[in-house]
């Protein structure tokens, strides 16, 4: 089980959550990975500590077979949860559906970090304008 995988600012969140259950969904569960994206040219980050709080972000990689939502919260906590109709295997396999962790905007960076089962995680994105990168992977905004 790989949990620094580097996917999304929430992606650390949504690691732990989901690979644990990705090996035994993989072969039975298919679906289009996101495809890698021309990142815009640089641009001023309108997202920020204040105006993130409350939104909820969709983050889906070709390393997990779901999309899992972020939510970030007052307070710099961010939450992770898997679909419903895999909470099930999440709290059968790792004992929850939802995974806690801390986020923080740095300038044109968002940075997400987690402490699960003894190890820190942390994963920062790119902010541009109002979209938001993991590396070459765009994070879609759900609300």
């Amino acid at each position: 089980m790989n949990k620094k995988l580097l996917i999304g600012f929430g992606v650390v969140l949504a690691v732990l959550v989901i690979v644990p259950i990705a090996g035994q969904l993989a072969g039975g569960m298919g679906g289009a990975s996101p495809q890698p994206v021309q990142k815009p040219p640089p641009e001023p980050p309108k997202w920020n500590a204040t105006n993130l709080v409350g939104t909820a972000w969709e983050v889906k990689t070709k390393e997990l077979p779901v999309a899992v939502t972020i939510t970030l919260n007052s307070g710099g906590q961010a939450v992770a949860t898997v679909p419903a109709m895999f909470a099930p295997i999440a709290r059968q396999m790792i004992g929850t559906d939802t995974l806690t962790g801390n986020w923080r905007v740095e300038g044109a960076k968002l940075i997400a970090s987690v402490e699960f089962q003894g190890k820190k995680n942390e994963v920062a994105c790119d902010i541009i304008g109002e979209r938001i990168f993991a590396g070459d992977v765009e994070i879609k905004k759900v609300r």
